[in-house]
């Protein structure tokens, strides 16, 4: 049970288990008690223990959330390269969010993982017109499509 009466001192300094608190005051601190020992003594407050546990679940969070992006990227990826496999080839995000499973990822996570492609370089999206349905995702160098030639072969055989 916590004490209502604690004081509460706020810890700037540890150094070999002393804590010098905000007074100056030089305090030796036993590394075996419990947080509600510390809570008990006044090193600590019962909202700064709620406040780091808070903190901790946040970046747990924000940890499992980019673990999350770096597999749906690799999984786009390799996707990405079967999808790809010929010169010239495009594709739409939708045809990609379904190749890697429409149950298992969703929409926003593709196409977050597409844009981080694109920003690494490695894609690039073809838009055909105003209509964000008409967006189209190839490799950012690949090589030429056998349908279309380059003004070298024209000016060659002229």
């Amino acid at each position: 049970m916590l004490h209502e009466h604690s004081r509460v001192i706020k810890i700037i300094f540890v150094y070999n288990n002393n804590v010098i608190n905000k007074q100056g005051v030089n305090m030796k601190i036993n590394m075996n008690q419990t947080v509600v020992q510390m809570v008990e003594d006044g090193l600590l407050t019962f909202t700064q223990v709620q406040d780091l546990i808070n903190k901790n679940k946040r970046s747990q969070k924000k940890l499992a959330k980019k673990d999350r992006r770096a597999k749906v990227k690799e999984v786009v990826s390799k996707k990405l390269e079967a999808l790809l496999a010929k010169p010239g080839a495009t594709v739409k995000h939708r045809t990609v969010w379904l190749s890697a499973g429409k149950k298992d990822y969703l929409r926003d996570e593709i196409l977050d993982a597409l844009r981080s492609l694109r920003e690494d370089g490695i894609l690039q999206n073809i838009k055909t017109s105003n209509n964000n349905f008409q967006v189209f995702w190839a490799y950012a160098s690949q090589p030429e499509s056998c349908m279309f030639g380059t003004l070298d072969d024209v000016e060659g055989k002229a």
